[in-house]
């Protein structure tokens, strides 16, 4: 099923932080639900996208982060090869290509458009062309003649934290609602000429800072209202997107001929979580649930025609199918490791399963002064009939309790021993602990035996993932999964660390930091 136009043009864009749900061609809703929302997105570029694509329904991700989720997407194997799981201080091993550094073999102009933190460390970017910071200067070549095979991955973050704000009060999107909704569901009045929010005590805050005027947690009662209100600044964020940015680049693309004869792939590297335990945010990282796992995918391919595919498949997928549309099917031997990725094309052509089950695993994001090596969270197994299989924490290291500050050592032990993150209610109840006279030992031992190790879900019955079973040895179908959980867990010394030769210089590294600074990872400066 090769795609054969003249010249072939081969785009991947990806939508970071675009919830699975989120999207109206999508059959479930159960978060919807759960808050008694109606799912009514006027999203008319992303509806007419699906309207022209094959529809994964059942699409996952293999991490909850941008830099280890892309990573594998676009090589097609997992960590324990690529060996990206951090922002700054790993990097993808020297024998592992990307998909453009493999188009680029194969004689096709490669080109990327992404911000600076998802390539100039980690090494995705290897052996492209051109590397873009806007789409438009993409969009420029393609137009420029003369016309040559093209591979192209473009990298859109309007979607992820702040919520789009930018385009709030962009003319081509529907505002009438904005300035009410704010003062309405958070207290907050809008200045548009300075570009930001007053909250009734007066303080102000720019629009892609706005989170700081509501990160004060409420009382427990107001906690599902102060989620609900999150979430619907979330969906906004998602319809002036749609409305704006990505409408332009699609009408581009079909003023200039590229779009009916182009392999067009759609997806979200992560989705959104929404914590009912923190009520002022949504967010990701290195949890491995549901919500972040689940995500949206579309192909449009010439001689395709748009159907919905129910069978499970993962983001890992992508590398096979994308080349194997191309007309570039990749020969045992040709790379010098086996990808983990299939090709798609068995589920597109009958929604057969090409893989029985798909591994996620989820690190440490660590950068700027924290540039300690990472530690292993979360890893699981999601099978095609909706089990999960999952091992949270890594191991404590007594060696280091007594030399940390206390509020250090809450941090290590909550998340090493939990692999969740932290949140005010746990490190209050656990310093009340310390100030008891309890050792930092015993409190890190009590830590760990709070949550089985080894636990398994059924996401049919229960997606929002409240009732985890122990896995416990001899159970029927139990062992061989915990054999591959434990063997992956046994890989965690894998990730590719960044040397002196490829760190980045002092003025990158700040633009760096800025840049994840706006993105809501590192507290901006």
């Amino acid at each position: 099923m090769p795609i054969d136009t003249d010249p072939p043009l081969v785009l991947m864009v990806c939508i970071d932080a675009l919830r699975y749900d989120c999207v109206n061609w999508q059959p479930e809703t159960p978060y919807f639900e759960k808050i008694g929302l109606p799912r009514r997105l006027t999203t008319p570029t992303l509806d007419a996208i699906g309207n022209e694509s094959v529809r994964f329904q059942r699409a996952v991700a293999p991490a909850g982060y941008t830099p280890l989720s892309l990573a594998t997407t676009l090589t097609g194997v997992y960590a324990d090869t690529h060996g990206v799981v951090d922002f700054q201080n790993t990097t993808c091993r020297a024998d592992v290509r990307p998909l453009g550094s493999l188009f680029k073999r194969l004689g096709w102009r490669t080109c990327s458009v992404w911000g600076p933190e998802f390539f100039k460390g980690i090494g995705l970017a290897r052996d492209v062309d051109h590397v873009f910071n806007d789409e438009a200067v993409l969009l420029d070549l393609l137009d420029s003649g003369p016309p040559e095979p093209t591979f192209a991955f473009v990298h859109l973050n309007d979607v992820h934290h702040p919520y789009v704000f930018n385009y709030w009060d962009d003319p081509r999107a529907d505002n009438r609602d904005f300035e009410l909704m704010m003062l309405l569901q958070f207290g907050l009045w809008v200045d548009l000429e300075k570009r930001e929010f007053i909250d009734a005590s007066g303080r102000r805050a720019p629009f892609d800072q706005w989170s700081q005027l509501i990160a004060t947690p409420g009382p427990p009662e107001a906690i599902p209202n102060r989620l609900g209100n999150l979430f619907k600044c979330y969906l906004h964020g998602i319809q002036k997107f749609d409305q704006t940015r990505l409408a332009a680049f699609v009408e581009r693309l079909k003023a200039g001929g590229w779009w009916d004869r182009a392999v067009v792939v759609f997806f979200a590297d992560h989705g959104e979580v929404i914590w009912p335990t923190v009520p002022w945010t949504l967010g990701h990282g290195k949890l491995v649930c549901e919500q972040l796992m689940r995500v949206p995918l579309t192909i449009k391919a010439p001689g395709i025609a748009p159907r919905d595919v129910r069978t499970l498949v993962g983001l890992v997928d992508l590398v096979p199918t994308v080349l194997a549309l191309a007309g570039a099917d990749l020969t045992p031997g040709t790379l010098p490791y086996e990808l983990a990725g299939r090709s798609l094309l068995p589920a597109i052509e009958h929604d057969r399963p090409v893989q029985n089950d798909y591994y996620h695993e989820g690190w440490s994001v660590l950068v700027a002064e924290q540039k300690r090596k990472p530690a292993l969270y979360q890893r699981a197994i999601r099978t095609q009939d909706d089990r999960k299989f999952l091992f949270s924490g890594d191991l404590l290291d007594p060696a280091q309790f007594e030399s940390l500050a206390e509020d250090d050592f809450l941090q290590y032990a909550i998340e090493r021993a939990l692999g969740e993150m932290v949140y005010p209610p746990t490190e209050a109840a656990v310093r009340q602990h310390l100030v008891n006279g309890m050792s930092r030992r015993d409190v890190a031992a009590g830590l760990a035996a709070q949550v089985p190790r080894y636990r398994r879900f059924d996401l049919k019955t229960d997606p929002f993932e409240e009732r985890g079973q122990p896995m416990e040895p001899g159970r029927p179908g139990w062992d061989e999964y915990l054999r591959q959980l434990k063997r992956m867990v046994d890989l965690r010394g894998q990730p590719c660390y960044v040397d002196e030769s490829t760190e980045l210089p002092a003025d990158e590294e700040r633009e760096l930091l800025r840049h994840l600074g706006e993105l809501g990872y590192v507290e901006a400066t």
